[in-house]
């Protein structure tokens, strides 16, 4: 009896404290430095290139297999990336092919609201890896 009466007042004083949760769709919360969203793919701030240059390490390390990579080998035995997929649906974003990327051409961005639907909208190219490049941490919570 004892115990029912302490739970009571335990109860009691919870409903008068502040939530520790946000109402999620009207508000965020401020992602910590170092968590783990969306890839993007880096490009060179002079020449606006992909850094990616497709080695293809990244589509070695990938636990999941999510990653697909093609390169361009041309005639002048330079290497360039002609096409980068990703399936969201099967990685867990355990950030492999950041770590063991030469070039630093991969990196997580903040974007972790990726639930969809179709299973097509979660088969990211190139290009749309490249635009998750132009959000900032500030842009991407602005945005309704």
């Amino acid at each position: 009896m004892l115990r029912i009466i302490a739970n009571f007042f335990i109860s009691l004083g919870n409903i008068f404290r502040k939530s520790r949760t946000v109402v999620y769709p009207k508000e965020k919360i401020i992602i910590p430095e170092g968590s783990r969203g969306l890839l993007k793919l880096k490009l060179d701030l002079d020449t606006l290139e992909i850094l990616c240059n497709g080695c293809g390490d990244c589509e070695k390390v990938c636990p999941q297999r999510c990653i697909r990579i093609k390169k361009n080998v041309s005639e002048v035995e330079n290497e360039s990336l002609e096409e980068f997929y990703l399936d969201l649906a099967r990685c867990n974003f355990c950030g492999n092919c950041v770590e063991f990327c030469k070039y630093k051409a991969i990196e997580m961005s903040y974007r972790y609201q990726n639930a969809d639907y179709s299973l097509k909208s979660l088969r990211l190219e190139k290009l749309d890896l490249i635009k998750q490049a132009d959000y900032s941490i500030r842009d991407f919570w602005l945005k309704k």
